[in-house]
C-alpha cells in the first residue's frame, strides 16, 4: 500500500492536507494527533486538516474502521509517494520523488528502472516561461526546436522520435510529421519526461522518450489566480484560473490564457487557450474526470536567414531582419475532450477507462527557400509552400491495475487495451500571385511585393486504426530488489491515398488506395538494487517500433523502423532535498527513412546514440533551490545504403544532435518575500544536414529573475539572454539558420487567492 504526500521534505510548519480513504473518498471528522507535539486537530467534511510535523514524527489518525488512507497536501495539487502504513499510525519518514504519472503504477522514482525528469510549475514560474519549448530547456538531455515559426519539435538522446501526451493521451500529430504547434501553458501544472522507449504502455514511436503535459486539475478547496505580464517586443500575456468545490461530490477548474507579441525579428505570435475540467465522485468507489480544451493561435512564419557556404553570416546581413512575406501565416485551431472513469473495485484493484477525442486544424503558407544572387546583396524567395492539415483522432485506454502477493513477494500490475482511430486530410495546392518568387534586398528589404494566395488542387488522406494489448508488472522482491517487466503487441493498419480537387475542394478524381498493415511486439525489462534507503542502482532494456506511414510518389513503401535501448544508472534521493540521477545509455535504430529532396525518400541503414545524462536537484537549506543537468550524446550514422543516399556517410553525426547540453537554475528565497534566480543553457555545435557540411555554432545564454511577494501578490522581473548572445537554434535546407532571441525582459504581476 502507499501513502501519498507532497514532494517536499516535511519541515516543522503548518500544512493543510486532505485525508482520503483507499477509494479516494474524503475522510471527515477524523482526529489527527502528532505524537511528539501532542497537538490534535479534526478534519473537515472534505477531509481537510491542518497539522504540523517534521521527519521522524508519528501522526495518529483516529477514525472508525479506517485501515489505510492517502494524504494529499493542498499545494499546487502536487503529490508524491512517501510511505505506506496500514492501520492509523503513520510515521513521517521523508518525502520522496514520485515516478512519472504516465507509469500508471504508484511507485517511487527510486524504485523505477527508468530515467525520469520533471519540470514543475514553480520552476516554470521562476524562469518566466509561457511556451512548451522554453519550459523544456529545463529538462536534461531534451533539445527543443521551434521550426518555421510555430512548429514545436524535440531531440531526445539524439533522435527526433518521441511521443507527446496530454494527461496521458497521445498527441498523434508529432508522429505523423515530428512537429506540430503547441499553445501557451496557461493550464499546465507540470511536464513529465520519461527517457527512452516506453512503447509498452503508450504504443509505438517512442524511441527518444515520452513528454507528458500534466494539466491543472480540480481541487477540494477554492482557489483563484490571475497574472498579467508585459515584455520586450511589445509582448502582452494574461492568464487566469479558478477552481474548487461546487458540491461535496463535484469540483471544477477553469483556466484561460492569451499571449500577444510583435516578436523578435518581427515574428509575431497570438495565442488563445481555454480549459475547463470537472471531477465528480457520484458514489464511494466511482470517480469521473472530464476536461475540455480549445485554442486558436496565429504565428508569423519564419524560414530563417541563409548563410554563406562556410556557415557564416554574409557581410551586411542583419540577423534581426526577417525575410518572409508579411502575408505568410500559420494558424492553429484545436479542440480536445477527455473523459476518464475510475472504479475502485477493492483496495487492491482498480479499473480505469480513459476516452479522448480531438480535432486539429493547421493552416500554413510560407516561402520556405531563400537563396542569394551571385553578388549576395539580394535574396530570391523560392518554394512557396502551402498545406492545411485537418486531423480527427478518437482514442480509448482501458486499464485494470491490481496489487497482489505471491508468498512474501509484493506485486503491482496493470493490464490494458488501447485503440486509436485517426483521420487526417492534408489539402495542398499552388501558391499564386505577383508576390511569389520575388527578390528582396539583403539590407532594408521591401517585404510585401504583391498579393499571394493558396489555391487547392488535391488532398492526401491518412486513415489509421491502431490498437494494442499490454501488461506491466512491478515486483518488490525484497527491501533491496525490485523488477519491472512489460509486454505489448501493437496492431496497426493504415490506408493512404491522394484525391484530385478543384479550388473549392470538390472531388475531381479519386486516387489509388495503398494499405500498409503492420504489427510488432514491444517489451521492456528492468531491475533495481537499493544498497541504501536513499540510493538505487538500476538497469533496463527496452525495444522500439514505428510503423511505416510513408508512400512515395512512385508508390514505394518501407519497412517499419525498429530499435532498442540499453540503460543503467544510479539514483539518489535524500529527503527530497538532494535528488540525483546518473544514467548511461545506448540506443540503436534501423530501417531509417530519410527524405533527400521534397519528393525523394530513401530507407538508409542504422544510426545509434550513446551517452550519459546527469540530472540533479539540491536544496541545501530552506530557501535555496538548485536544479541542473548535463547530457553527453554521441549520435551517428552507423551504416547506410551507398546507392540510395550519397549525402550520408557512416560516422556522420545525426542532424541537430549536439554532443553536449547543459542547463542550470539557482533560486534563493529570502524570508519568503524575495526570490532571486540565475541560470542558463549551453548547447554545443551541431550539424544541420546529413553530410555534416553546415553546423550551428555552440552557444551559452544567461538568464536571471527577481520577484517580491507581498500578501497575495507577486511581482517579478525576468531577463533572458542577458549577454545578448547571437546564437542559432535551428535550420532548414541545411543553410537557413534561425537566430535565437536577443536580450529581452518580462515584467509579471500575479495575484493568488
Amino acid at each position: 500500500m502507499g501513502l501519498l504526500f507532497h514532494s517536499m521534505s516535511f519541515a516543522q510548519q503548518s500544512k493543510t492536507i486532505t485525508l482520503k480513504g483507499r477509494n479516494n473518498e474524503p475522510v471527515p471528522n477524523a482526529q489527527v494527533k502528532n505524537l511528539r507535539t501532542k497537538v490534535v486537530t479534526t478534519s473537515s467534511e472534505q477531509g481537510e486538516v491542518s497539522i504540523s510535523g517534521k521527519p521522524g514524527d508519528s501522526i495518529q489518525v483516529a477514525y472508525e474502521a479506517l485501515k489505510s488512507m492517502y494524504l494529499f497536501e493542498n499545494i499546487n495539487g502536487e503529490v508524491s509517494l512517501i510511505e505506506e502504513k496500514e492501520l492509523a499510525l503513520i510515521t513521517i519518514i521523508h518525502a520522496v520523488t514520485p515516478a512519472a504519472e504516465l507509469e500508471k503504477l504508484p511507485m517511487r522514482n527510486l524504485d523505477a528502472p527508468v530515467t525520469y525528469n520533471r519540470v514543475t510549475s514553480k520552476l516554470m514560474e521562476q524562469r518566466g516561461v509561457s511556451d512548451l519549448g522554453s519550459a523544456m530547456k529545463s529538462a536534461t538531455g531534451v533539445r527543443p526546436i521551434n521550426r518555421y515559426g510555430g512548429f514545436q519539435t524535440f531531440r531526445m538522446r539524439g533522435f527526433n522520435n518521441f511521443v507527446l501526451l496530454n494527461d496521458g493521451v497521445r498527441d498523434e500529430r508529432h508522429n505523423l510529421s515530428t512537429s506540430a504547434p503547441s499553445t501557451n501553458l496557461a493550464n499546465v501544472q507540470s511536464i513529465e519526461v520519461l527517457k527512452g522507449p516506453a512503447s509498452v504502455l503508450y504504443g509505438h514511436s517512442a524511441l527518444g522518450g515520452i513528454i507528458n503535459i500534466v494539466r491543472k486539475k480540480p481541487t477540494h478547496t477554492q482557489k483563484a489566480e490571475f497574472s498579467t505580464a508585459y515584455g520586450s517586443f511589445n509582448t502582452y500575456e494574461m492568464t487566469t484560473g479558478v477552481g474548487g468545490p461546487i458540491s461535496e461530490k463535484l469540483r471544477y477548474r477553469a483556466d484561460f490564457g492569451f499571449t500577444r507579441t510583435d516578436g523578435w525579428r518581427d515574428f509575431g505570435v497570438a495565442t488563445n487557450n481555454a480549459t475547463i475540467a470537472f471531477n465528480f465522485t457520484p458514489a464511494k468507489k466511482h470517480t469521473i474526470n472530464v476536461s475540455f480544451q480549445t485554442n486558436h493561435d496565429r504565428y508569423d512564419t519564419d524560414t530563417g536567414i541563409p548563410v554563406d557556404t562556410d556557415g557564416s553570416l554574409v557581410p551586411g546581413m542583419d540577423p534581426e531582419t526577417r525575410y518572409n512575406d508579411p502575408q505568410d501565416y500559420l494558424i492553429h485551431k484545436r479542440f480536445d475532450g477527455q473523459l476518464k472513469y475510475t472504479y475502485a473495485i477493492s483496495s487492491k484493484m482498480k479499473l480505469t477507462n480513459h476516452f479522448a477525442w480531438s480535432f486539429d486544424d493547421i493552416n500554413y503558407l510560407s516561402t520556405e527557400w531563400l537563396y542569394f544572387n551571385d553578388a549576395k546583396d539580394s535574396i530570391t524567395r523560392g518554394f512557396p509552400f502551402y498545406f492545411n492539415h485537418t486531423t480527427n483522432t478518437i482514442q480509448n485506454q482501458l486499464d485494470l491495475s491490481i496489487k497482489y502477493n505471491t508468498g512474501s513477494i509484493q506485486h503491482q500490475a496493470v493490464v490494458g487495451y488501447s485503440i486509436s482511430s485517426l483521420d487526417r486530410k492534408t489539402f495542398r495546392g499552388n501558391v499564386e500571385g505577383p508576390g511569389t518568387f520575388t527578390t528582396v534586398s539583403v539590407q532594408n528589404p521591401t517585404l510585401n511585393q504583391g498579393h499571394i494566395e493558396a489555391v487547392d488542387n488535391h488532398v492526401r488522406v491518412r486513415e489509421e486504426l491502431a490498437h494494442g494489448i499490454y501488461w506491466q508488472n512491478w515486483t518488490n522482491l525484497s527491501k533491496r530488489f525490485k523488477t519491472l517487466i512489460g509486454l505489448r503487441y501493437d496492431f496497426f493498419d493504415g490506408t493512404y491515398y491522394r484525391d484530385e480537387l478543384d479550388a473549392n475542394r470538390n472531388l475531381l478524381a479519386s486516387g489509388e488506395r495503398t494499405n500498409i498493415p503492420s504489427g510488432a511486439l514491444s517489451y521492456r525489462a528492468g531491475a533495481v538494487y537499493q544498497p541504501l534507503s536513499s540510493m538505487s542502482i538500476f538497469a533496463s532494456y527496452s525495444n522500439y517500433f514505428k510503423p511505416s506511414r510513408t508512400v512515395t510518389p512512385n508508390g514505394q513503401i518501407f519497412d517499419p523502423e525498429q530499435g532498442y535501448q540499453i540503460e543503467g544508472g544510479v539514483k539518489i534521493d535524500r529527503n527530497n532535498n538532494l535528488v540525483i540521477t546518473i544514467s548511461p545509455f545506448y540506443i540503436l535504430k534501423h530501417n531509417i527513412v530519410e527524405r533527400n529532396t521534397v519528393n525523394e525518400y530513401n530507407q538508409i541503414g542504422e544510426a545509434d546514440s550513446k551517452g550519459v545524462e546527469f540530472d540533479a536537484m539540491y536544496q541545501p537549506f530552506n530557501g535555496l533551490y538548485i536544479k541542473g543537468g548535463y547530457a553527453f550524446v554521441d549520435a551517428r550514422v552507423r551504416s547506410f545504403d551507398v546507392d540510395s543516399l550519397q549525402a550520408t556517410r557512416a560516422g556522420n553525426q545525426l542532424r541537430y544532435a549536439p554532443r553536449h547540453m547543459a542547463n542550470l537554475w539557482v533560486n534563493y528565497t529570502y524570508k519568503k518575500k524575495v526570490d532571486i534566480g540565475v541560470g542558463g543553457n549551453y548547447v554545443s555545435e551541431n550539424y544541420t544536414n546529413s553530410d555534416n557540411s553546415y553546423a550551428l555554432p555552440e552557444y551559452f545564454t544567461l538568464d536571471a529573475s527577481i520577484s517580491y511577494v507581498f500578501g497575495n501578490i507577486r511581482i517579478g522581473l525576468n531577463v533572458s539572454n542577458i549577454l545578448d548572445t547571437l546564437y542559432f537554434t535551428d535550420a532548414i535546407y541545411g543553410n537557413q539558420f534561425f537566430p535565437g532571441m536577443g536580450r529581452n525582459f518580462k515584467l509579471k504581476l500575479k495575484y493568488q487567492l
